[in-house]
């Protein structure tokens, strides 16, 4: 109860004899819970849906010497461009011998992220930023 409290929410439960229990979980339509994968970049974490992820690959240093410094990956043949969050974001980069990137499925193709880690499934409370990160192209 302190939960679904804690998230704006509400939890009634009502019960009939001869009829049943009724339990009716009310929550913000600004929350949303999602299962998502849980990654590491440096020190920041990240999370990104499960339902868009696809795979998870290593990509060697062959790999990205044999793309002649463009940011794509040969994955099972499928020719897959990827971003690599460490420059995105600006941050240190740890180039690992091997690195391993998210594939991820969005309605205009296959795309991938490289991270240093991948930590494992999470599930995740989507919360509306409001305003003050209405503008903010990389929060979502």
């Amino acid at each position: 109860r302190r939960s679904i409290e804690a998230l704006r929410g509400s939890i009634d439960i009502a019960s009939k004899p001869r009829e049943g229990l009724t339990v009716t979980l009310r929550l913000p339509l600004t929350l949303a819970i999602i299962d998502g994968l849980l990654v590491r970049v440096g020190e920041a974490h990240f999370i990104l849906p499960l339902a868009n992820s696809l795979e998870c690959v290593e990509l060697t240093r062959q790999d990205i010497l044999d793309a002649h410094g463009k940011h794509i990956a040969n994955v099972r043949g499928e020719i897959i461009p990827y971003i690599r969050l460490s420059e995105y974001f600006q941050m240190d980069p740890s180039r690992p011998e091997r690195e391993q990137i998210m594939v991820v499925e969005t309605e205009h193709g296959h795309y991938g992220f490289v991270v240093d880690q991948v930590l494992g499934d999470h599930q995740t409370v989507i919360k509306n930023l409001g305003r003050l990160y209405r503008n903010v192209q990389v929060v979502s």
